[in-house]
């Protein structure tokens, strides 16, 4: 202490300046980049990961913040981010804030014992939370029962503009997509299965066998986007929109030729009757008119579903690695929500 400073006076140390200074010396041993390059290194970390490039920015000074001394708080996955930008091992984290803890529970000469120090692992999980990184933000159900009742009613107006127009596509997927993508795949079965025991009203029990394709429709979209990768780009969500159309088709086409004759298919009838004669096979037939009409369809539903997730709340756009439709990450001053 220098003359004259008190203890009062005098700088106090961070409960986590033992993993800072680890940091501070990973990062001489790397040449000592810039804050600028070390954001960019994670940045191009996250987007390598699956997140979109709106949802993997992070400013250089969040970066400078982490390497600060005096810190009360850390964010572990943006320190873990910050050592593998450094090259650097991510596990080496742990054990970092394992030791820090354990120091921080040592009194110093004088210093009383606390009653009851907090385990190494109270104090890491304390350490989450700090900005840097926001936590994700999670809809409510009610939100979420909310938007799935609005995509039963988008997949039934679909029907309606369809059949008023008399349209050679279908339509009637558009809010399973939506559901897919921003509820997540078991929520967009969810929203077909009700699609098509709603559509019973209007089309009769016929409507009920094509549940399959709505269901299988949804699967292929949420997990795409969700599991796949498959909405990062927009090559990619069209692909996706692509194998869709071919699995809509290879679950319907089964359902099609039983029915055979209870059910109109649009613009597909014509289609069917001509590849009949071509092929003289009604299973080939049928299979050729679906595929041309659902790949029509299912790239019309994926990108008008885009649109509407788009517009969507961020709480139900955050965790979507979907092209146009990601949450920016919340700035500074917004309110991050716990979950």
């Amino acid at each position: 202490m220098a003359p004259g400073q008190d203890a009062a006076t005098r700088p106090r140390a961070g409960r986590w300046d033992p993993v800072v200074a680890e940091l501070q010396s990973l990062r001489q041993r790397a040449g000592e980049p810039s804050y600028a390059e070390i954001a960019r290194r994670v940045v191009a970390q996250r987007v390598a990961g699956g997140s979109t490039e709106h949802a993997a920015r992070l400013a250089k000074s969040t970066v400078h913040d982490a390497f600060r001394l005096g810190r009360t708080r850390l964010n572990l996955p943006l320190t873990r981010e910050l050592v593998q930008a450094l090259g650097g091992d991510p596990a080496a984290v742990d054990d970092w804030v394992a030791a820090s803890a354990q120091q921080a529970a040592v009194p110093g000469p004088g210093v009383p014992a606390a009653s009851a120090a907090p385990s190494p692992e109270a104090e890491a999980a304390e350490a989450l939370g700090s900005p840097g990184r926001a936590e994700p933000l999670r809809p409510t159900w009610r939100l979420g029962l909310v938007v799935a009742a609005a995509c039963v009613a988008l997949n039934l107006a679909g029907r309606v503009v369809v059949d008023a127009l008399d349209l050679p596509v279908h339509l009637d997927m558009v809010g399973t997509a939506v559901a897919a993508f921003s509820l997540g795949p078991w929520a967009g079965a969810g929203v077909g299965v009700a699609t098509n025991a709603l559509g019973t009203v209007s089309s009769g029990w016929v409507s009920l066998p094509f549940a399959l394709v709505n269901v299988a429709g949804a699967l292929v979209w949420g997990y795409g986007v969700r599991r796949w990768g498959l909405g990062r780009t927009l090559p990619r969500f069209l692909s996706l929109q692509v194998l869709v159309a071919v699995v809509c088709t290879l679950v319907a086409v089964p359902v099609l030729v039983a029915l055979d004759g209870a059910v109109s298919r649009g613009g597909g009838d014509l289609l069917a009757q001509v590849g009949g004669v071509a092929l003289d096979s009604l299973v080939l037939a049928v299979g050729l008119a679906n595929v041309l009409t659902s790949l029509a369809d299912k790239v019309i539903s994926g990108f008008v579903a885009l649109v509407v997730v788009s517009t969507l709340p961020r709480t139900l756009r955050a965790a979507v690695p979907l092209a146009l439709a990601a949450a920016p990450p919340p700035s500074p001053g917004d309110p991050v929500q716990r979950t």
